[in-house]
């Protein structure tokens, strides 16, 4: 197990610094859009289309498991903390194991999408035509890795290796 979550960590780690790579691209193309377009009067062509097709689906999903692996989603405790001691790991571990499923069913959905807009040659329609199915497929690598990362936190809660917040040792 300590192979698998060294790994999955590194992998993680990886879509991480990809995804801050296609924030800070996504900052310097809209930068100089702007720049163009107010001081030279020529915008980029496409940044718009780039941007929405495929920078911000990379900037969300591709940081997903990274943010999981930190503890750093948002989460409400109110129940969990209230809840008898011998209660809490059973409820994380359902909670970890839905999200898991849940964000498996978004990889199959999205990566399903993804190949049938290839296959299909879909392209977006605007000033710039791009292709779509790409963005869904990373959309899909992103949930499906947040989706093992979970399901590892629920075999790694399970078993007590993962501490839950707010448990004591």
């Amino acid at each position: 197990m300590t192979f698998v979550v060294r790994t999955l960590s590194a992998l993680e780690d990886l879509l991480g610094w990809a995804g801050n790579l296609c924030l800070a691209i996504l900052m310097l193309a809209v930068t100089a859009d702007v720049c163009g377009r107010y001081f030279l009067n020529t915008p980029i062509s496409g940044v718009y289309e780039i941007s929405e097709t495929y920078f911000m689906v990379a900037i969300v999903f591709l940081g997903l498991a990274q943010a999981q692996q930190r503890g750093a989603h948002v989460r409400v405790m109110f129940v969990l903390e209230r809840l008898p001691g011998w209660l809490s790991r059973p409820m994380e571990v359902a909670y970890l194991t839905a999200a898991a499923v849940v964000f498996g069913i978004i990889t199959y959905m999205s990566g399903k999408t993804g190949i049938e807009n290839i296959a299909l040659n879909r392209w977006t329609t605007g000033m710039v035509a791009i292709p779509t199915g790409p963005s869904w497929l990373i959309a899909a690598f992103g949930a499906g890795v947040l989706s093992l990362r979970l399901a590892v936190d629920a075999v790694l809660t399970a078993s007590g290796v993962r501490k839950i917040e707010g448990e004591t040792a």
